[in-house]
């Protein structure tokens, strides 16, 4: 193969290379997001569920205390 023909094939795939760089970084970024909202919402989910228990008795925090040095 002539270096034409290598040159030619590089300039033409570079474009195929741009698109399918686009995907997969908008991929990765769209499963980060979900990601982040899964943890969001069940950050959010467990400070509502101590929160809603703010009027029961206070709980002794923390609930499992280090062993004390005698």
């Amino acid at each position: 193969m002539e270096i034409w023909h290598i040159v030619v094939i590089c300039i033409l795939m570079f474009p195929l290379f741009l698109i399918a760089n686009y995907i997969i970084v908008k991929k990765a970024a769209m499963e980060r997001r979900s990601r982040d909202d899964r943890i969001e919402r069940a950050v959010s989910d467990s400070v509502a569920a101590s929160y809603a228990k703010k009027g029961q008795v206070k709980e002794n925090w923390p609930k499992y205390k280090a062993a004390r040095k005698k």
